[in-house]
C-alpha cells in the first residue's frame, strides 16, 4: 500500500470575497491595515501565493494558489480572523455611534449559523478554477482595471490597493509571475 499524498494544487483559482451587505468597509485604515496584514500572514504562514489582487471598498479579489493545502481552506481561515479582527476594530470605534448600523446589516446579511457579530463576509466566496493563459491574462487585466471602471482612480496604477500600484502594500508577499509552475 502506497502512503497518501496530499495533491498540491497547480490550477490558480480567482477568489471574490464580499463584504456582507456590500458595506464599503475597506475604506477605514485601521481595518485596511487590518486585513492587509491578515493576507500577508496567509502568505507567509499558510502558503498562499497571491498572483494579482485588488482591495476594493467592499471586496478582494484575488488570483492565487497555495504552496500547500487548497485556497479554500486558506481563504476560510483568513475570513475567520478577519472578521474577528474588523469587528474588534469596529467595536472599539462605535462608541460614537457612527458605525452602530454596520453591526445590523452583518448581522441581517451575514452567514446563518455563526455566532452573532463575528462576521463580515458574505457566506458563499465566488472561487473559480483558471487553467489557460489567456484566461488568466484577462482576469489579471479585469482586476487591475476594476478600481478605474469603478471611478476611484484615473489609471490602475493609482490604485494603492492593488497589485497594479508599483509600491502596493503587499509587495514582497505576491508572486512576481502568472505561471503557477515556477
Amino acid at each position: 500500500m502506497s502512503p497518501r499524498k496530499t495533491r498540491k494544487q497547480k490550477e490558480l483559482i480567482y477568489a471574490e470575497l464580499r463584504v456582507a451587505g456590500g458595506v464599503s468597509l475597506f475604506l477605514n485604515p485601521q481595518v485596511m491595515a487590518k486585513i492587509i496584514s491578515g493576507l500577508q500572514w496567509c502568505c507567509d504562514k499558510r502558503g498562499l501565493r497571491i498572483y494579482e489582487y485588488c482591495i476594493l471598498p467592499d471586496r478582494i479579489l484575488l488570483l492565487a494558489n497555495t504552496a500547500w493545502g487548497s485556497v479554500a481552506e486558506v481563504i476560510e481561515a483568513y475570513k475567520d480572523f478577519s472578521s474577528k479582527a474588523v469587528m474588534l476594530i469596529l467595536r472599539r470605534g462605535s462608541s460614537n455611534g457612527k458605525q452602530s448600523w454596520i453591526f445590523s446589516v452583518f448581522q441581517e446579511h451575514g452567514p446563518a449559523g455563526k455566532a452573532e457579530g463575528i462576521h463580515i463576509w458574505e457566506e458563499e466566496s465566488l472561487m473559480q478554477s483558471v487553467f489557460k493563459q489567456d484566461e488568466i491574462d484577462q482576469l489579471s487585466t479585469t482586476m487591475k482595471n476594476r478600481p478605474v471602471k469603478l471611478g476611484l482612480v484615473q489609471k490602475a496604477e493609482h490604485y494603492l490597493n492593488s497589485s497594479a500600484h508599483p509600491a502596493n502594500p503587499l509587495e514582497g508577499w505576491i508572486v512576481e509571475a502568472t505561471d503557477p509552475w515556477s
